[in-house]
């Protein structure tokens, strides 16, 4: 699938997307007259949109599994496939179906995958398939799956690789995020495979919760560098490559900008897809959302070369910073490969920075109590200039009314935000308070000059109501040079304070 064909299908989808049910089938039978592949895309994305669920773990050329497997959707449970006795089937998707099956000749249990026609049939690919099984073969590491042969058996290809039982990362998930005693260990052990499959010039293209598992024993176990591709080199031949330029394999929410245009793809595309894998283990959630709509949106984001923010922060500070390296939409910018990645996380898994940045529950008591007054006082001030404003040459009067209520309202409801995200959600609340802050001290400033000129302009006449006012003013520049920072530092809100945790 190349960049302008992915364009198309895009288009075509969300102009579908936007008629109404009843009229979308003949629409889009109109739009993609001639042109039956293009129909099928488009058909398929919709009927995922209609799933939700199910679109970030399918790869972008097998979305539709059953369209591509073709014979190799009738189970093979119980037959004989050359020395192979196949006893059950454990898994399929787009490249095939896996079945764990006895290796009658070396009395074993391996996992057997039967390749899809794709790659049956096409002689070039298979020759490149070969090529890229023997590279991943070699591969001898913990956390790798072992690929131990490519079988041709009555002209079908098959590969044979070690047999891991357990849970993917993905039913993982289906309990929440993982707590961080065992997230990082987890990181790590998949950038030591990935460390070790960039030392060998190999590049997986499609990591993903399902592609890893956590054995019995709690070893980590990633899958599938028999699929896997060595990047081209300017002295190693295209057919060394298991896909044509412009192809792009891999699965859509979790494929880096260059792989999403069917460019070559380098060490960088699986830091890409490890920054995604990181967050969603972080946090229990994608970071480009679960509706298909928007990750959509967001993937032509990325192909387009537009950075595509991310909604929040990690509650893991340290981890924040790796992710976000990880996952930024130009290669050069990320981490070089599994090593210099693993590096860093080693870094944070010596240094115990892998708690949620939570705060102090004895030392936020005043912050929040800071921030109660503050909303209260502030909450107050418009109601106090509207009683006097009548005292003021119109309009005048009026207009600084209504700039006090504007800056009012916005002070309080950023502290009362605050407020809401420290009782309820205080893992975020040092990233959430960094973010608002700034727009808090604007506003408190803008307040207190808007009081002190209506001090000034009713005294005189009413200096016992302007010296109340002016009493105000100098509170709130008070609270933003004086109370408000030790209140934040001794909540561990800021640098310099107690450790958060």
């Amino acid at each position: 699938m190349n960049s302008a064909r992915w364009q198309q299908i895009n288009h075509l989808f969300h102009q579908t997307l936007e008629r109404d049910a009843g009229s979308r089938e003949s629409f889009l039978r109109e739009r993609t007259t001639g042109d039956p592949e293009l129909y099928q895309e488009v058909r398929t994305l919709l009927d995922s949109h209609a799933r939700t669920e199910g679109f970030l773990d399918e790869p972008a050329w097998g979305i539709a599994a059953d369209l591509v497997l073709g014979d190799a959707a009738e189970s093979l449970t119980g037959k004989r496939v050359g020395s192979y006795r196949v006893l059950e089937e454990i898994g399929r998707g787009g490249m095939g179906v896996v079945y764990a099956a006895e290796d009658e000749r070396l009395r074993r249990t391996v996992a057997l995958k039967a390749l899809t026609p794709e790659y049956t049939r096409d002689p070039l690919r298979r020759e490149r398939l070969t090529r890229e099984a023997r590279a991943a073969a070699a591969l001898s590491h913990p956390a790798i799956a072992t690929i131990f042969a490519l079988e041709e058996i009555d002209g079908e290809l098959y590969m044979v690789s070690e047999l891991v039982r357990g849970k993917t990362l993905r039913d993982e998930l289906a309990a929440g995020p993982l707590p961080p005693s065992r997230l990082v260990p987890v990181l790590v052990a998949i950038a030591t495979a990935l460390e070790a499959a960039h030392e060998q010039g190999i590049v997986h293209r499609d990591l993903k919760p399902e592609n890893i598992i956590r054995r019995e024993d709690g070893q980590i176990k990633v899958l599938d560098f028999g699929l896997a591709q060595t990047p081209s080199r300017p002295n190693v031949q295209a057919s060394t490559r298991l896909t044509e330029r412009g192809v792009a394999l891999g699965t859509p929410g979790y494929m880096a900008p260059e792989q999403l245009s069917g460019g070559d793809v380098d060490a960088r595309a699986d830091i890409f897809a490890f920054g995604v894998l990181a967050w969603e283990l972080a946090t229990g959630e994608h970071p480009f959302g679960t509706d298909m709509a928007a990750v959509l949106a967001r993937m032509t984001e990325l192909i387009e070369g537009r950075a595509t923010g991310l909604s929040r922060a990690l509650p893991f500070p340290g981890l924040d910073r790796i992710v976000r390296r990880c996952m930024r939409a130009r290669p050069q910018e990320r981490y070089p490969t599994g090593g210099a990645l693993l590096a860093d996380l080693r870094e944070l898994e010596r240094s115990g920075d892998v708690a949620p940045a939570t705060v102090p529950r004895d030392a936020i008591w005043w912050w929040q109590f800071h921030q109660t007054a503050m909303a209260i006082l502030n909450g107050v001030m418009p109601a106090a200039v509207w009683a006097v404003r009548r005292w003021i040459t119109l309009p005048q009067g009026s207009f600084l009314f209504l700039a006090t209520l504007m800056l009012a309202t916005v002070s309080v409801t950023l502290r009362l935000n605050l407020l809401f995200t420290s009782r309820v959600h205080p893992s975020m609340l040092v990233e959430h308070r960094a973010r608002l802050f700034p727009a808090i001290v604007f506003a408190d400033a803008l307040l207190a000059a808007t009081l002190l000129v209506t001090a000034a302009r009713i005294a005189g006449d009413h200096d016992e109501v302007a010296a109340l006012i002016l009493t105000v003013a100098v509170v709130i520049l008070a609270s933003l040079t004086l109370i408000e920072p030790a209140t934040t530092r001794a909540a561990g809100l800021l640098p310099g304070g107690p450790k958060a945790g």
